[in-house]
């Protein structure tokens, strides 16, 4: 199972790469939990949707998620990863993260990852000015 669970995980991030945010989205369980740490809990694909396209994924930044670190336990993939969001600009975001992706029959039902978001907040305020 750690093979198959790993490559649903590794698959989940290459779409974001690849700027296929639909097909990343369709990975997830319509009932997801989309913890990320330290902000509120999003529950529900449409609104993991929402909450991306508000920040602009996919238009305002492209997004980059480069897995440096995999490895699984049971139905848990931690992952440690460098996420590169690039704005439209051309400035960038650069933000270790780690994080867990839980899979239940094949989809993803939880999302949870861990950053620093003093780190991130600087660098947003950077690019937009």
């Amino acid at each position: 199972m750690s093979s198959d669970v790993i490559d649903i995980a590794t698959t989940f991030f290459a779409h974001w790469s690849a700027n296929r945010f639909e097909d990343a989205l369709f990975m997830l369980s319509n009932d997801v939990l989309y913890d990320n740490v330290p902000f509120p809990n999003i529950v529900g694909r449409d609104n993991v949707r929402k909450f991306n396209e508000d920040f602009g994924i996919g238009t305002a930044f492209k997004v980059d998620w480069k897995v440096t670190n995999i490895a699984a336990a049971g139905n848990v993939v931690l992952n440690e990863r460098i996420d590169v969001f690039t704005h439209e600009n051309g400035g960038q975001i650069v933000l270790p993260v780690m994080g867990t992706i839980t899979v239940e029959n094949g989809m993803i039902t939880v999302w949870r990852d861990y950053f620093d978001p003093a780190d991130f907040d600087r660098q947003l305020a950077v690019i937009k000015g």
